[in-house]
C-alpha cells in the first residue's frame, strides 16, 4: 500500500520507489502532505503500538519520522534514477507526545556535490514543536553503473 496522499501514477519514478515500494513506511501509515524543492511535510497517526508504556511516542519512532521527511525532501531535489542514504542524524527531544496526527517537517539547508544536509521536525498537530533534527545524506549512485 502506498503512501497516503500520493497518486502512484502522477509521482516521479524516484518517490514511486521510496513511497510505494516501502514496507517501513507501510507500517507507520505515513501521509505526504506536500514535498518540493527540498522541503516535505508528513502526517502520521498516533499508534498505540509506538508508544512506550507512559502513552508518548517512542523516540526512535520519532526518529524515523524525521528521518522518512528527511529523505522525501532530500529525493526531490534528486534527478530522475538518483538515490541516496541518511548519514547522520541528532535528534533533541523537547516535549512528548501523547496523541495525533503527528506531524514531520523537513528542509534541506545544504545541497553539496555529494551530501545534503537538512533540518527536520516532529510537531503535534496544534504545530507544538516536539523534536529538533539535523541530518546528513549522501547521493550514491546504483553498483553497476
Amino acid at each position: 500500500m502506498p503512501a497516503r496522499g500520493i497518486d502512484p501514477k502522477t509521482i516521479p519514478e524516484r518517490f514511486r520507489r521510496l513511497l510505494t515500494d516501502n514496507p517501513v513506511v507501510d507500517h507507520m501509515e505515513m501521509e505526504v502532505v506536500s514535498y518540493g524543492d527540498g522541503e516535505s511535510v508528513l502526517r502520521f497517526p498516533y499508534k498505540k503500538e509506538f508508544a512506550q508504556y507512559q502513552g508518548t511516542v517512542q523516540g526512535g519512532i520519532q526518529a524515523a519520522y524525521a528521518d522518512a521527511a528527511m529523505a522525501v525532501a532530500v529525493t526531490s531535489l534528486l534527478p530522475e534514477g538518483g538515490d541516496a542514504v541518511t548519514t547522520d542524524l541528532h535528534i533533541r527531544f523537547l516535549r512528548t507526545i501523547m496523541s495525533g496526527p503527528v506531524i514531520a517537517r523537513a528542509r534541506i539547508t545544504h545541497r553539496g556535490k555529494t551530501l545534503l544536509v537538512g533540518e527536520a521536525t516532529v510537531e503535534r498537530e496544534d504545530g507544538t514543536v516536539c523534536a529538533r533534527v539535523t541530518a546528513t545524506n549522501m547521493i550514491v549512485t546504483p553498483r553497476g553503473t
